[in-house]
């Protein structure tokens, strides 16, 4: 059964596998490690595996196989499961479990595993324990039908789940199958009649706004609404982790938003709001869209869900985003320009307040951001922890030497270093991961790993803890902060040397640029640079910053 579901696992078009260490998953392990169509990673501790497959599949784009053991083990893969399903990332956790006799027979490592991501999963099977003719010949056709259903058709984790009987380390010939299977070019188009309604709503409505989400690096689809902006008038509001940007695109969505006086919001307030990619962080702007509640709202999409953020939406158009937006170039009307002006206006006057406020600020963890950005000089692709990093590098707009990644499907900060480790070594680009020290501690079995890449790099704003219950309403005036903001006496030089990789810190303005060069080097290995800065203070700029603004 093992060998049937490896092989069937390679015709589908898979081939990175990340492994856990285990005994009930020795078959798998072996068969898999012996394949010559797979690269194999062992990652020791299940989550931080599962989050490392995530960023493999994120950054190829395609399909990756995580492999644990049974038991409590299996459960361990949940949060990377839940964050591919709410990005769309293709994830495949194989578990393997023991024979149905032995549950709840008070086996070791036994736990109910049929089904058990069933709310974070697209589709799941567990395969039969026995090893019959008969049991494998209907097993093939149902691992058939399961992955050219679910490969294909759509992009979320998949679970498979496998009873395994002992013995478990003989190793028998595995039989390769080197064919692959060939998948049907998909073509989402929209009909006639729905094409004749887009234009009609389009041509009746006087202000329009696109808003972009999160969404993967893609030239063709920032030329594509580009030429839409520019040609029809139209102002783009594009957050830093949509990986869109222009002359005419808005990438300074928070602080623009924020500086919108109250009797203005209506002359800002969209007629038509056409939304792509995924969630937008802000929620001043999910406030401002949701009061302003345009007449109609399309949301474009290659997933065929409905999500209705901002509760207004009118129209799902379920195709390929270039495809609607290149046909809207082509046959709507164009606009006047003065709704789009007046997006512009107010966004380049909000980027001069930026520009002299930070030519003062004092040392804080705005300054670490404002510095970080100023001295990339080459590519780089920029993962961002949740909490603050995410919500900070939205005030500087998109650089252009930088691709920028997120875990902001359920927005946790258990996996930001694992995946970021698996995304570089997937994709070979220098990889920059700012995170918190919380967040860096709380995942720091990312370094726990043979496969640790040298160009991954991880800068680590150590602010004392948690700041960002500092910075949003509510904890700091509920007199518990010390509940919220998790202080800790976790050091960070001593876990870097725990697992082997290089450590630079940095507390002032000046030694932050200083470290940063050999922190940018290509030559050096995973490198580590803590930062240090005072939470207070840190909090008190940020506020004086958003009332400058």
């Amino acid at each position: 059964m093992v060998q049937l579901l490896v092989n069937q696992c390679f015709f589908h078009g898979i081939r990175h596998i990340v492994l856990s260490p285990g005994s009930r998953n020795a078959p798998l392990i072996i068969t898999f490690a012996n394949h010559p169509g797979f690269t194999c990673y062992s990652i020791i501790d299940e989550r931080s595996a599962g989050f490392y497959a995530l960023g493999i599949a994120r950054q190829l784009n395609e399909p990756v196989v995580v492999v644990c053991t049974s038991g409590t083990a299996v459960l361990n893969l949940a949060p990377a499961l839940a964050e591919a399903y709410y990005q769309n990332i293709q994830v495949v956790a194989i578990t393997a479990d023991r024979p149905p006799e032995l549950i709840e027979q008070e086996d070791g490592q036994t736990i109910r595993q049929r089904e058990i991501f069933r709310n974070y999963i697209k589709r799941s099977i567990t395969l039969p324990a026995d090893e019959t003719l008969e049991a494998a010949e209907k097993a093939k056709g149902d691992i058939e039908q399961f992955f050219r259903w679910n490969i294909f058709f759509n992009t979320r984790p998949l679970h498979i789940n496998v009873p395994i009987r002992e013995p478990l380390y003989g190793t028998s010939q595995l039989a390769v199958d080197s064919r692959t299977f060939e998948f049907p070019k998909e073509k989402l188009v929209l009909n006639a009649k729905i094409n004749k309604e887009l234009l009609s709503e389009w041509n009746s409505a006087s202000k329009i706004l696109i808003l972009c989400g999160v969404n993967l690096p893609n030239p063709k689809l920032n030329q594509t609404i580009e030429e839409l902006s520019i040609q029809k008038n139209i102002p783009v509001l594009a957050t830093c982790i949509s990986n869109l940007d222009g002359e005419y695109i808005i990438g300074n969505i928070d602080k623009t938003v924020n500086s919108i006086p109250v009797g203005q919001l209506e002359a800002f307030a969209p007629d038509l709001l056409i939304t792509l990619g995924g969630p937008v962080v802000s929620k001043k702007l999910k406030q401002f869209i949701r009061n302003a509640k345009p007449n109609h709202h399309w949301d474009i999409d290659e997933i065929n869900d409905t999500i209705n953020t901002y509760g207004c939406l009118t129209r799902k158009l379920y195709c390929k985003t270039e495809w609607i937006l290149a046909y809207l170039t082509k046959k709507a009307e164009p606009k006047t320009s003065e709704f789009k002006n007046r997006w512009q206006g107010q966004s380049i006057r909000n980027h001069e307040l930026h520009k002299n406020f930070l030519q003062s600020v004092s040392w804080s963890d705005l300054d670490v951001y404002h510095t970080f950005l100023e001295q990339i000089t080459l590519p780089i692709d920029l993962h961002l922890g949740n909490s603050s990093p995410v919500r900070y590098i939205e005030f500087f707009g998109k650089h252009p030497l930088v691709n920028y990644y997120t875990n902001r499907g359920t927005s946790g900060i258990d996996g930001s270093s694992s995946t970021a480790a698996g995304a570089a070594v997937a994709s070979g680009n220098l990889t920059v991961l700012v995170t918190g020290d919380v967040s860096f501690v709380y995942d720091s079995n990312a370094l726990w790993n043979k496969h640790l890449p040298k160009n991954l790099r991880i800068l680590v704003i150590n602010n004392e803890g948690g700041n960002i219950f500092r910075l949003i309403p509510g904890p700091e005036d509920s007199g518990l902060l010390p509940y919220f903001e998790t202080s800790h006496n976790a050091s960070i030089r001593k876990i870097c040397e725990a697992f082997g990789v290089n450590y630079l810190k940095a507390n002032s303005k000046e030694s932050l640029i200083a470290s940063l060069g050999p922190f940018f080097d290509l030559k050096s290995k995973t490198t580590v640079l803590e930062v240090f800065t005072s939470g207070i203070e840190s909090a008190t700029v940020f506020k004086e910053y958003l009332k400058n603004i």
